[in-house]
């Protein structure tokens, strides 16, 4: 994991493939119509459709109704925001397949993390048109400015990040700032700023007590920092909760708990993060962290 304690440079941006962090997925379907439009036009209706498409799952079809939309208005900010979710699901998608499905590295793989990086360039310019095109304190703008810092990070541009994430936050309708938070705090972490990551992060959840992203970066945080009794509070958060599937939780967990002496709890913990995905670039290190002593009970067939 990059930057994050975890000791590979196998990958690009394994942190993305776990978290995920861009609410872009999840606000595919909002748009910045006023209220009480009179008549929706033709690119209107065909983003409608291309969201039902999206979240039906028929992507290629929303691409071909995106681009009905442009072609009808080419500035058309929620057509290029949704086009720009697409083309980041598409790269995240790449990543997950060559690196928590099974940990790949040969050269097919590295023309495959191309592709992935091409797609996120594609994402991110559509992510900046959408920026333009929305108005000046419109949620859609938070959402865009939001979705560029997360490109930034995955090409560790944190500068950039930083940059995107702090537009975000001063766009006044803008309501995931908790997401924007954590963008920030992570870019400062990733920089080795760990105080400004600490309190932008705690920020981050203190707007959103269930925000399993932050919790887990907050873990990391206080990992780096020494703190490590708080870090296992935020990695347990994340680890025992089912609906936070950040297998890098579990790695913090087996390390913090190995700082403190509590090898039991700490093996455990290692073992839980080969469950989560055992054939993951990460599991590869929780199984060098737990030693070669545990080899034959690990789960994954090229290892028992």
């Amino acid at each position: 994991m990059l930057g994050a304690g975890g000791g590979t440079g196998r990958t690009i941006a394994m942190w993305w493939v776990r978290l995920s962090a861009c609410t872009a997925m999840a606000c595919a379907g909002h748009s910045d119509q006023p209220p009480g439009e009179p008549e929706r036009s033709g690119a209107d209706k065909y983003y409608d459709v291309a969201v039902g498409s999206f979240h039906n799952g028929l992507f290629e079809d929303a691409k071909v109704q995106l681009d009905r939309a442009l072609r009808d208005d080419p500035k058309h900010a929620d057509s290029h925001y949704l086009r720009g979710v697409l083309f980041l699901q598409e790269g995240k998608a790449i990543v997950d397949s060559i690196e928590i499905e099974q940990c790949l590295v040969d050269a097919a793989a590295d023309q495959q993390r191309e592709r992935a990086e091409e797609l996120h360039l594609a994402s991110e310019a559509a992510f900046s048109a959408a920026v333009k095109g929305y108005p000046e304190d419109g949620a859609g703008r938070g959402r865009a400015l939001n979705s560029l810092a997360v490109v930034a990070l995955f090409f560790q541009r944190y500068e950039d990040a930083i940059e995107h994430s702090r537009a975000a936050l001063g766009v006044q309708f803008y309501t995931d700032r908790y997401s924007a938070l954590s963008n920030l705090g992570w870019a400062h972490y990733k920089q080795g700023d760990l105080v400004s990551a600490t309190a932008e992060l705690r920020q981050a959840i203190m707007l959103n007590p269930e925000y399993c992203v932050g919790h887990y970066r907050l873990s990391q945080v206080y990992l780096e920092n020494g703190l490590v009794e708080q870090a296992l509070e935020h990695a347990g958060t994340v680890a025992r909760n089912e609906r936070c599937p950040i297998q890098d939780a579990h790695r913090i967990e087996g390390v913090a708990f190995r700082r403190l002496a509590r090898e039991e709890e700490a093996s455990a913990a290692l073992v839980g993060c080969i469950e989560v995905a055992p054939k993951s670039c990460l599991s590869e290190d929780c199984r060098q962290l737990l030693g070669p002593e545990w080899a034959s009970r690990l789960p994954n067939g090229d290892h028992g």
